[in-house]
């Protein structure tokens, strides 16, 4: 029992390396870990723990006496098997049904939220504005946050000119990019433990640690410095401007939506649809999209004038290039090495001078520029993406993921983009939502494997496969626990979620292999309900232990923990539900399938 218990650990958590992408990149330590440690400790208990027993351990009366325990658990175990047909019945129904209400009570973001140090400002000003003029810009932000500093409770503000990350998550380069960094004071605690239990009992040397100054997390935070960066909107001229969070994992953008269509203006329109619907739902912040234009372009085409000159585009491009773009003269020697002589003209940048230009004509005439040619103006866009040979355009936006999570916020406004998606353009969904897709699909195959490895493993102890379903038949209703521990600490499911609901598939079945192997071969009810008493006290501690081992991961996550938190709890709550199964469901069926009777305990 001891080795198959390891073993359906371990393979519960085998079908994990299977992932593949980001995911897998992200994940892959948490299975070499556990069965890393599962390993060690099977070898610690058949090699060294016999030792340490017989040095450590001597003979004597248990300090707990779990007799009249164990009598309750019997009584209890009576009235149950007397009923025990109409329990499995309700049973059966009602897990299930409770199943299905937990999960549409609770709601789905692919990581935890948890609270940054760091918190930014991104803004782009025209892309011909003079990067001097853009770093002046950013330090006077940076100076309008740092009034409130101690409010905010900000430790440091930096700010760079020339580049930045776009509300979007995409690099960018540009004379009018400017990028703010917010480093934040560490958040005062605000879990339970932390606030009462902590300075009481000094359960840690860091309770009163002095960068714990904030009092308000970055989601609240965000707003405070929306609208404190507000006014620069209407002193200058930008393009974008917004607070970034930081985001961990794979999930560069909460929501991310393609466009794609042979038709730019019904792509636009539908982008604008999309962007004020997105403005409009609660818990949507930094919505921006990647239709960023570049520099001012003029376009010069020869009027009927030019034509009649015999003028053609072609060459005027060519004449005109070698005048006013720059162009390499000659190369030279120099202290360094090789030099690069160029030249370009003083009014390359001005129009006036572009259109008064003397244009050569034959027999050395000249004629004014403007005379012959039509200046238009015209900017482009700075980049165009492609994905699987379509351009596409991108619309982003963040959550705020106390109040909303990416898939509520695309469910609101689905009906819009079936809408559009009826217009002729195509609407494809990344972000979040591609990689919970993703994560769906692979899940499903790494729980087929994962199960089909424990019903294996559970073969090489029980000779009968109807035992062997019989303890694998906990699993799904162990699902029950999980649930309701992210609902009793109020936190949404998340990817950690599904990694610990299948961890606790190997664990969840160590307790009923503790039940079904002592009570296998039993067929008198005398025997049936003293052997199963006898496993209370195994059961209780096992699981205890394995609770008391997460406690502090359950109830006492600071800091980028709280991305491990979920695992936790699926596992934590779900294995103290799972003991009340393998104490009272199993012990039932297996009483239904050999159909042992209740019997009157003696007193």
């Amino acid at each position: 029992p001891v080795t198959l218990a390891t073993l359906t650990t371990v393979v519960a958590f085998l079908p994990l390396f299977m992932l593949s992408g980001e995911i897998s990149n992200f994940i892959v330590l948490i299975p070499i870990v556990v069965i890393a440690v599962l390993m060690g400790s099977l070898i610690e208990s058949f090699l060294f723990l016999p030792l340490h027993a017989r040095e450590v351990l001597r003979k004597g009366s248990a300090m707990v006496d779990w007799t009249p325990l164990q009598r309750r658990y019997e009584r209890t175990l009576l009235f149950i098997v007397r009923y025990k047909k109409s329990f499995l019945l309700f049973f059966i129904l009602f897990i299930p049904l409770a199943t299905l209400f937990m999960v549409k009570q609770l709601h789905f973001q692919f990581f935890p939220t948890f609270d940054s140090r760091f918190i930014y400002v991104t803004g782009r000003l025209n892309i011909d504005t003079p990067v001097e003029t853009t770093h002046k810009v950013a330090k006077e932000i940076e100076a309008a946050l740092l009034e409130h500093k101690t409010e905010l409770g900000i430790k440091s503000v930096s700010a760079v000119a020339g580049s930045r990350t776009t509300l979007g998550g995409e690099n960018e380069k540009d004379n009018g990019a400017f990028y703010i960094t917010i480093e934040l004071y560490d958040l005062k605690p605000k879990d339970w433990i932390n606030r009462w239990l902590n300075p009481v009992l000094n359960l840690s040397f860091d309770f009163n640690d002095p960068d714990m100054k904030r009092d308000l997390s970055t989601f609240e935070i965000a707003p405070k410095i929306e609208k404190i960066i507000a006014p620069f909107k209407e002193w200058y001229t930008f393009e974008e401007l917004g607070v970034r969070q930081r985001h961990i994992g794979v999930i560069r953008n909460d929501i991310k939506i393609n466009f794609t269509g042979s038709d730019d203006k019904k792509i636009l329109s539908a982008i604008d649809r999309v962007k004020a619907a997105l403005q409009s739902t609660d818990g949507v912040t930094g919505v921006s999209d990647n239709l960023k234009l570049g520099k001012r372009e003029y376009h010069l085409e020869i009027n009927d004038y030019g034509q009649k000159l015999g003028i053609e585009e072609g060459a005027a491009a060519r004449l005109l290039s070698g005048y006013f773009l720059q162009r390499r003269q000659a190369l030279t020697f120099g202290q360094d090495g090789v030099v690069e002589i160029r030249s370009e003209a003083k009014g390359k940048d001005s129009l006036a001078a572009l259109m008064d230009f003397d244009y050569p004509l034959q027999e050395g005439r000249q004629v004014k520029l403007r005379e012959i040619a039509e200046f238009i103006p015209s900017r482009d866009y700075m980049q165009i993406k492609k994905r699987d040979g379509e351009v596409v355009k991108t619309l982003f936006a963040s959550i705020d993921k106390r109040k909303t999570t990416a898939n509520d916020v695309l469910s609101t406004i689905d009906p819009l983009l079936k809408k559009i998606e009826k217009e002729g353009v195509g609407i494809h969904l990344m972000g979040e939502k591609e990689k919970n897709s993703q994560l769906a699909k692979e899940m499903k195959k790494a729980v087929v494997l994962a199960l089909f490895l424990i019903l294996i493993a559970m073969l090489l102890i029980f000779s009968k496969i109807k035992y062997a379903l019989m303890v694998m038949s906990v699993i799904p209703f162990s699902i029950l626990g999980a649930l309701a521990g992210h609902l009793l600490l109020g936190i949404n499911l998340s990817m950690p979620s599904v990694i610990g609901i299948l961890g606790l598939a190997g664990v969840v079945v160590n307790d009923g292999i503790i039940m079904l192997d002592f009570l296998h071969g039993t067929r008198e009810a005398e025997k049936f309900f003293e052997r199963a008493a006898l496993r209370l006290r195994p059961i209780l501690i096992t699981s205890i232990t394995t609770f008391l081992g997460l406690f502090t991961l359950i109830f006492y996550a600071t800091g980028q923990a709280v991305i491990l938190q979920p695992i936790a709890v699926s596992i934590g709550f779900g294995l103290l539900w799972g003991t009340l199964l393998n104490l009272f469901y199993l012990p039932t069926l297996y009483a239904v399938v050999n159909g042992i009777g209740s019997r009157a305990i003696e007193k």
